[in-house]
């Protein structure tokens, strides 16, 4: 089973945006008997020169997607980016030894990530994800995308890997509509990700009331 711990990142020590705080706010909501852990320059401890060369020149979400990875293969639990949304608890997910969720219909997305530590696949994409900071670096969708495909014959583990609907219910990147419509949000839906480079925060606001106002026609508690 999956640990009932939240670790999410904030590097850079600027303010948590407000839609930041909004999102995390559902985490409390939701998520109550889970542990939440903060990861920033003071408790995560990697030396990889490529790492720390990040690090110091302040690429935030390169050096994040080192940690993400570490922390759950050293800690187990699930990671959330800081701009995920959760509109329902995730327990009914984590009986097994992996979750990942598929952005589109052919890339995986590591905004959310359910793990018992120690797990192969997480650090395989570790590996890969060190190994691509000291060349031309490369999106960690592609990477855990890649990773999984190649090896997914060998894993003798249980997981699941789950449709858009479940935490990427939208995605501008995918769709001409780049913004979140009520149609994209399902039964299955667990966590939206809103894509925080995209989206200004108006629009962010926006969004969270569509979603306030569906949760509440869906009975979503």
């Amino acid at each position: 089973m999956i640990p009932k711990k939240i670790h999410y990142i904030w590097l850079g020590g600027a303010p948590l945006p407000k839609a930041t705080l909004r999102c995390m706010e559902s985490w409390r909501e939701h998520l109550g008997d889970y542990e939440i852990i903060l990861w920033d320059e003071r408790n995560i401890e990697i030396e990889e020169p490529a790492y720390l060369n990040a690090l110091k020149q302040k690429k935030w979400a390169f050096c994040a997607d080192v940690a993400r990875l570490k922390i759950l293969h050293d800690h187990g639990g699930i990671y959330l980016d800081t701009d995920i949304e959760i509109i329902k608890s995730l327990t009914p997910l984590i009986n097994t030894e992996l979750f990942i969720g598929r952005e589109d219909k052919k890339h995986i997305n590591a905004a959310i990530v359910g793990c018992v530590p120690g797990n192969i696949f997480i650090l395989q994409c570790l590996e890969a994800v060190k190994e691509s900071l000291k060349h031309d670096y490369t999106p960690i969708p592609q990477i855990i995308t890649s990773i999984y495909q190649k090896h997914e014959t060998d894993y003798n583990f249980e997981r699941a890997v789950y449709p858009p609907e479940y935490f990427y219910p939208y995605n501008p990147y995918a769709s001409e509509v780049k913004t979140l419509m009520f149609s994209d949000i399902t039964k299955n839906t667990y966590a939206i990700h809103h894509w925080s480079h995209t989206w200004k925060e108006g629009v962010k606001d926006k969004i969270f009331r569509k979603i306030k106002k569906l949760k509440r026609s869906l009975n979503i508690f």
